[in-house]
This record gives structure tokens, sequence and C-alpha cells, in this order.
């Protein structure tokens, strides 16, 4: 169709105010749509600020809940106990609520953790204006025996060894001869210095101070107080202690006692431990076993081994004694590799038969018996001194894939076992084999040659500087209430 000029203008014209009439249409389209969701996401915005503002105030009760439970803790010596033996304290037994806290309430309940060294706490907090919980679990422990040896100097010869746990040093630490091994893990705020097998450790207070690796896992050494650092040494209480020895007339005031042959398989007297305390000098020899809490204020020794059947005794090692072998081995005691430390490689392929690590160190791997109690790469199980591994745990170590030493080349029942603590000081040796943790007073000295000490980490000693300390916290699903 022929249109002229003016129509073809007007074409145009009406094209495009019908143009601009469709994006005003748009325009209102996306606006009817969008209003609602707007409003709709407002509305939400309104309701989460306030959800979160509720689960805020529902946490922050939890954590009130945490530190009520901390001072509860704390208030008197006993309450700790009472707890991890099973009992309950009323209020901190899930069965109160508190509201000494604006905003709402928060309940609290105190339970025994997983050992019985330990305080289990899940506090739960509950908004006062809805059924918003909050929860948080946290464990605390009371301070410990953390090491199989701990003294204010350390001086290890002949073939003393200490195994399943570390060794701690106020000052120096000397190794030589059999007692110069890869493991234990060593902690000391001085020097570590060697002598035979391997090189000293430190002798420079500039860092780096531990080694040989700094940022692995197979690290044996930490020197001149290297963090995580030596901690004090724990005391006794010795007054308690005193007291239940004379209960159970086990109390001695000689300068210097001397027994030998004492054979006791009796470690505790009712829910107590048998405790010996002695006010002198006290030196143990002769074939013996005996078992509890050994103080003595002045001069420790022991002498000669262990005793049979009574010192043949099976245990659990602690679950994590393969800590301790991360570099060697006993099984391999003593392997050298040419160059420095730091640059030994401490693995090799296969299951490190005889021969395999071309003489030199390796730490734990999937092979079994390679230290006392292996049961594998990260694995533990029953050991029994005399004998070896025990899998059934009865002591006679007679059933299939049983009585591997670990390394040892003979077997060597105990002479003790249990927590000693030495006030003058500690000599051990003459196939002298203790279970469990020795603490030699500050100012004293530690010498073991021919002696070896087993970390027993479930001992439970009353001290007399016993801080209670937060182990873990974090949240968990809360039970309403």
């Amino acid at each position: 169709m022929f249109m002229n000029a003016a129509t073809r203008k007007f074409m145009r014209r009406a094209g495009r105010g019908q143009m601009a009439i469709m994006l005003v249409l748009v325009t209102l389209l996306f606006l009817l749509i969008m209003i609602p969701v707007i409003e709709m996401f407002v509305r939400n915005e309104s309701i989460w600020t306030v959800k979160e503002r509720k689960n805020t105030v529902a946490f922050h009760l939890a954590e009130a809940g945490i530190d009520r439970a901390y001072w509860k803790l704390i208030e008197k010596e006993g309450n700790f106990q009472s707890i991890t033996e099973g009992s309950a304290i009323p209020g901190y037994a899930d069965d109160t609520e508190y509201g000494d806290i604006e905003g709402g309430v928060y309940k609290i309940n105190m339970t025994v953790g997983d050992t019985n060294l330990k305080v289990q706490v899940i506090a739960t907090g509950k908004d006062a204006t809805s059924k918003e919980y909050r929860a948080i679990k946290a464990v605390f422990s009371k301070a410990s025996v953390d090491a199989a040896l701990q003294a204010p100097s350390i001086s290890g010869a002949g073939n003393a060894n200490v195994h399943w746990g570390p060794m701690m040093s106020l000052s120096a630490m000397n190794l030589a001869g059999g007692a110069n091994e890869l493991y234990p893990r060593k902690y000391a705020r001085g020097a570590i210095t060697a002598a035979g097998t391997y090189p000293d450790r430190d002798t420079d207070p500039n860092q780096p101070n531990k080694g040989p690796y700094t940022n692995d896992i197979k690290t044996e050494w930490w020197a001149y107080n290297e963090p995580p650092g030596v901690p004090d040494i724990m005391t006794p209480d010795t007054s308690y202690y005193m007291s239940l020895a004379v209960d159970q007339g086990n109390y001695y005031t000689d300068a210097n006692y001397s027994e030998n042959n004492l054979k006791d398989t009796v470690c505790t007297v009712g829910a107590d431990p048998k405790v010996r305390f002695f006010e002198g000098n006290a030196t143990f020899g002769g074939s013996k076993y005996f078992c509890g809490i050994l103080i003595v204020m002045g001069n420790l020794t022991f002498n000669s081994g262990g005793a049979h059947p009574q010192g043949s005794v099976s245990v659990m090692p602690p679950d994590n004694a393969w800590d301790e072998y991360q570099l060697n081995v006993p099984v391999h005691s003593g392997a050298q590799k040419a160059g420095s430390m730091d640059a030994w490689t401490y693995e090799a392929a296969g299951d490190h038969a005889a021969g395999l690590c071309g003489g030199g160190p390796h730490g734990d791997t999937a092979s079994k018996y390679e230290y006392p109690g292996d049961a594998g790469k990260g694995a533990v199980e029953c050991y029994n001194f005399r004998c070896g591994n025990d899998i059934n745990c009865d002591g006679d170590c007679n059933d299939a894939d049983e009585g591997h030493l670990g390394g040892f080349a003979s077997g060597k029942q105990l002479s003790f076992k249990g927590y000693v603590y030495a006030a003058g000081g500690f000599t051990g040796g003459a196939q002298t084999r203790i279970f469990g943790a020795v603490h030699v007073a500050d100012g004293a000295s530690f010498s073991g040659g021919g002696m070896d000490i087993f970390y027993d980490n479930t001992l439970n000693v009353r001290f007399l500087n016993n801080s209670i300390r937060r182990l873990s916290w974090h949240e968990v699903k809360p039970a309403e209430f």
C-alpha cells in the first residue's frame, strides 16, 4: 500500500507511543510481582533477626551455665571427686532452672567424663520469650600426671628407658648408654645432651629448640622450655596421704628405711589407694612387687628387680602410647643413618621386617610388636611385663600370637605399680621396672641405670596445686525443657 510522507511520519510516532506504553505495562507488571516478594523478604528478615537475637540470648545463657559449673567445681575439693565417683550435686544434675541472667533461664548437667579424671558439663540456655534453645558441652579435668617421669634434672644411663609417655625435666636432661634412644618424647627447660648412639639434641638456647623436625609429628625433643613447655612438678597432698598411711599402718617415721623382697599385691584399702609414706630415706631391694602410692620425703632407691608371679602383671597401654614412637621403635633400637639427624628419613616402604629399613630408624607402622603393647599403626593391646603381648589380658601369654616382647630381649616383671613421689631424689637401677609415674621434687634429681618406667595415664592422684582446667568446649544439640 502506498503511503505518503505524512502517513509514514504518523505511523512512526504511533509505534514509539506503543513501545512506551508497553514499557510502562512491563514495569507495572514487574512491580506487581516484586512488591509481595519484597514485602515477604522484609517480613522474614524481621523474623530472622528476632530469631537470631533469641538464639544469641539462649547461647549466652548456655555460656553462663558453663561458667557457673566451673565455679562449682572449684568451690571445694570434694565437688570434682563427687562427680567423678558418680554422685550428683543438687542444682547441677539437670534438676534446676536458673533465672539469674536477663532474657531467659538455663540448666546445668554435670556427669563423669570418659574417664574418672574428667567431668562433663552440658549447659542448655532457653530464651524467655520463645522455645529457642542452645546448648554447650565442656569437659574439665584436674591437673594430673602428664608424664611418665618428671624431675628437676634427669640423668639416664645404662638401659634406663621410658615407655608409653613423655619424660620432662625442669632443667637439663642428659642421656647416655641405652637411655639415649629416639623415644619417648623429651621436654626440658634447659639443654638436652647425649652420649653414645645419638648426638646432643640441643645445647643452644637460640631457636629452633625442637626437632629433629619442627613442623611435623616426628618431633622427639623440646629444649629450653620450647612450647608447649615443661609444667611445674605437681606436689601431692602429703598431709592427706600421710593421714591415709597412718590409718592403714604404713606410715614410717624412721630416718632411714630399708626392706628386701617386699611382696604385696593389694593396691587399695577400701576405696582408697594403699599408701606407704616415709619421712626419711627409703631403699627397696631384692625380688619385690608392691603397688599404690609411694611417698618418700628423703631419698628413694630401688635396687634389683621385680618379683614373679606377683609382678608379672598384664595392663593396657595408654591409647596414644604410639605417640612416643614416631621416630624409632625398640625393635630398631640404636638404628642409625648417615648425616645430620634432621635430614634422616624415618619411614620406609614395606612392613619393616629385618633389613627393610637399611639399618635406619623408623616410627610406628602397620607392623605389630615394634614396641611393647604394639597392635599396629596407632593401636595398642594388652601387654604382660614378663611374657609380652597378652591379647586376652589373662596374664599367661599362652594363646595364639601372644608373647611378643616388643623389642625387649627378655621380659622383666614389675617392681612397683602406681605413683611415686621422691622429695630428696630417686635412684633406680638393676632391673627395676615401674608401671605408673615418677615425680621427683624440685631441687632433687633422678638417676636411672637399668630402670624402665612405663606410663599409666589413668593415675588418680590428689595434688596440692590441683587446678581444674577445661579440655574442650563446643556446641551440641540442645534438649528442650
